[in-house]
């Protein structure tokens, strides 16, 4: 059960209204230009943060005397007060009678730093997600809605040198109920972090927390899950620093390791995350293997999608690990493995188990039917039989299709977390019914048995 404890709740640092609500972000003066710097278009601004019919951060520009031209030649807006410098494209052109002309600018990539650069000096970043799951934080505090009470839940991740805490809203509840009749965007949870020293820190330091943290949450919900509008304040309390990005996904509630009635997890896991994320090799590794992961853990892509990222993500984690890391071979016997034999040295290396078991009853039979060995021999024959026209057994039905994508899944998960040194408790997606139903990882239970 939480606990409960007394604490100032973090504030929202923009005014977010109903789930799939447009929010404002900014007001500025704008100028557009094109690539040789001739401003095409100025007007005043206004930076929004819009969540149908797909989420993107757009800025309206609206000239009451003027009219434009050659917007097509566009290369840059540019905001005034902030100095910044969106590079997109004009979207949107809208005119009337009354010689008032309004631009909508779509920009080219995201995050955008809408305030502040690398080294800028702050003391804490507030940030915000969309569409998280519905936790039991490890902690629990009472807050102050107007003359309403509510419960704010706490999920406390800290490092060495890092501080993250991440608190539920008063309006979290309601928000959950409208997302799963209606689907759509709504801000779920507000975070913030600091340096447990209390040194200030610098943009560019802002930025890598808040790209580690996009993939920490995602890992942990099982699709993307992004801190969103991170805003940096200095001692003061003054805002210095802002990075402005949308949403990526609707709101979905996938299966995961993480369950969302133990924080304690996503808490024991943060900081050995971190410390592999600080290694470049594995950085660069776990960018590519979470990102698969998260577009394998989404069904409606497909199972035979799922499936054949799984096993690439497998993989690539097996070579990081028993080439790079380990040197328990070299990269030219490597290659000459079989998948299924990279898969097993990996999974075998870490004490994960490689049986065929009864949580996959359709895979179980067919492995018996086939005489296959163990679980990556299964998995690669149906990922084999999916991607080479000219496999004898292509048509595997979908039960066994569901069993070999959840299974190759479970791996993934579970190589994850063996590699960050995790030795908690996690949801087995293989075998879980209800919320709240978790199990000491694999490798723990093998020491305690």
């Amino acid at each position: 059960m939480a606990d409960l404890k007394t604490t100032e709740p973090l504030i929202p640092a923009f005014q977010f209204g109903e789930p799939n609500q447009s929010v404002h972000i900014a007001d500025d003066a704008a100028c557009i230009k094109d690539s040789k710097g001739t401003i095409l278009f100025s007007g005043n601004a206004e930076v929004i943060l819009d969540l149908l019919p797909r989420p993107g951060i757009h800025v309206r520009v609206v000239n009451q005397s003027e009219f434009g031209c050659g917007l097509n030649d566009c290369a840059v807006l540019e905001l005034a007060d902030r100095k910044c410098r969106i590079e997109g494209l004009a979207s949107t052109v809208n005119s009337s009678t009354s010689h008032r002309m309004s631009v909508v600018w779509c920009p080219r990539a995201e995050p955008i730093i809408g305030m502040g650069a690398d080294n800028t000096e702050m003391f804490r970043v507030v940030f915000h997600l969309f569409n998280f799951k519905e936790i039991i934080g490890s902690s629990r505090s009472i807050g102050q809605h107007g003359t309403a009470p509510y419960g704010i839940e706490h999920v406390n991740l800290k490092t060495e040198n890092w501080a993250v805490e991440l608190q539920s809203l008063p309006e979290s509840p309601e928000h959950f109920k409208k997302l799963k009749n209606e689907g759509g965007y709504a801000v779920t949870h507000i975070g913030g972090f600091t340096r447990k020293d209390g040194i200030c820190f610098s943009g560019k330091e802002a930025a890598q927390m808040l790209y580690l943290l996009r993939f920490f949450f995602s890992f942990a919900k099982g699709a993307w899950c992004e801190p969103v509008c991170a805003v940096g304040f200095d001692t003061s309390g003054n805002r210095v620093w802002e990075s402005w990005l949308s949403p990526r996904e609707p709101f979905c509630s996938p299966p995961s390791w993480f369950d969302q009635q133990n924080c304690r997890q996503v808490e024991e896991l943060f900081p050995a995350f971190m410390s592999r994320w600080s290694d470049e090799h594995w950085r660069d590794a776990f960018h590519e293997v979470i990102y698969w992961y998260l577009n394998a853990n989404d069904s409606s892509r497909g199972l035979d999608i799922g499936i054949i990222l799984t096993q690439t993500a497998l993989e690539r984690l097996s070579f990081e690990y028993a080439v790079k890391d380990r040197l328990l071979i070299e990269t030219a016997g490597f290659k000459d493995l079989r998948a299924s034999d990279k898969l097993r040295l990996l999974l075998s290396s870490l004490d994960i188990p490689i049986g065929i078991t009864g949580s996959t009853p359709e895979l179980a039979k067919l492995a018996k039917e086939r005489n296959w060995l163990d679980a990556p021999q299964a998995m690669t024959e149906v990922r084999n039989a999916l991607v080479h026209p000219e496999h004898k057994n292509r048509g595997y039905s979908t039960s066994i299709l569901h069993d070999a994508w959840n299974l190759g899944l479970w791996y993934l998960e579970l190589a994850l977390l063996r590699l960050c040194g995790y030795s908690g408790t996690y949801c087995n997606r293989l075998s879980a019914r209800w919320v709240g139903q978790v199990e000491d990882v694999p490798w723990v239970k093998k020491t305690k048995d």
